[in-house]
């Protein structure tokens, strides 16, 4: 029998690709991507890359969130999604359309319909832990032109409360009680649990196969480097196998912090931001005792909010 989180998807092969959501709900609950982090993949394409700026692709595009932006820079934007919603979404955002072209299919098929060396920036923003890695990023190749850029990002949901231990810590464990029962009692299909995993390594589970791609370059930011699983946010247990880290030795892997990933949060938002992953936190969550205690700091801070930030993981590629 398929549980709710089944039957709420176009196809469970991919764990994004609702039939419906509200994508409204969802940029109220997520971090804005920042200035901070579009300088510095545009700079490292003007440095390493080509630094033509005549088409981009958008891939697991979503609602377009971040087409919107690459709009901006580039000429022309492609803009893909497995999920046809989600692609329907992007559609109804994007404006002027001449400036978009929209494909419906996963990313690991990109070469199946971009021209060969066609592109020179593409993106994957919160999305590439939905796909397969290897296939994707060999695709990706095919269609980038020579010098063209990857650039990829994945943002923790294993919040950070700077000068709140004991709230970090709360949120770490109500996190990762709730994982592991929606596990236990299999509300989460295997294509969820496979993204999950491979989200709470950050991006290093891809691999770039060195004949194809250069100057490799790895970004973590609000990362203590001796912390070994600085996204993750479930213990480890017999219900699920972390990811496979695939950092090689001959690529770069650059620490820093920016206050950006951040923001000012109440006790709604913070239930909003981990039920936006839509793996199904809901009131079983808000009534476990670290989460109630977690409120409680909460309600205590000025104004009723707290800062928090996210740990995120980047990587920018070269296409040979």
């Amino acid at each position: 029998m398929h549980n709710t989180l089944e039957q709420r998807h176009e196809n469970t092969d991919y764990a994004f690709a609702f039939k419906n959501l509200d994508w409204d709900a969802y940029h109220k609950y997520r971090p804005v991507y920042p200035p901070s982090m579009w300088m510095l993949w545009l700079d490292y394409h003007r440095r390493s890359g080509n630094g033509s700026f005549g088409m981009a692709h958008d891939i697991g595009s979503g609602p377009g969130t971040a087409a919107l932006v690459l709009s901006r820079y580039f000429g022309h934007v492609a803009v893909s999604d497995a999920g046809a919603a989600n692609l329907a979404a992007a559609k109804r955002s994007l404006q002027p359309p001449q400036q978009f072209t929209f494909h419906h299919g996963p990313g690991e098929q990109t070469a199946d319909w971009l021209a060969a060396e066609s592109i020179d920036f593409s993106t994957a923003c919160m999305a590439m832990h939905y796909m397969d890695p290897d296939k994707t990023v060999r695709a990706v190749a095919v269609t980038l032109a020579p010098g063209g850029t990857l650039a990829a990002v994945t943002y923790g949901f294993r919040l950070l409360f700077p000068g709140h231990p004991r709230a970090q810590d709360l949120w770490y464990s109500a996190c990762s009680r709730d994982t592991l029962r929606l596990m236990r009692e299999k509300k989460l299909f295997p294509a969820a649990v496979r993204g999950l995993a491979n989200a709470m390594t950050g991006l290093d589970f891809v691999s770039f196969p060195p004949d194809v791609y250069r100057d490799v370059r790895r970004f973590y930011v609000n990362i203590d480097q001796d912390d070994e699983r600085p996204l993750c946010f479930v213990d480890r247990a017999e219900l699920w196998h972390e990811a496979e880290t695939r950092v090689t030795d001959g690529e770069s892997r650059e620490f820093f912090k920016d206050s950006n990933w951040g923001r000012q949060a109440d006790a709604a938002w913070l239930r909003g931001f981990l039920a936006s992953c839509q793996m199904g936190f809901d009131d079983t969550t808000w009534a476990l005792p670290e989460w109630q205690e977690l409120e409680a700091i909460v309600a205590a801070q000025p104004q009723k909010t707290i800062r928090i930030e996210w740990p995120v993981s980047m990587v920018l590629a070269t296409k040979r």
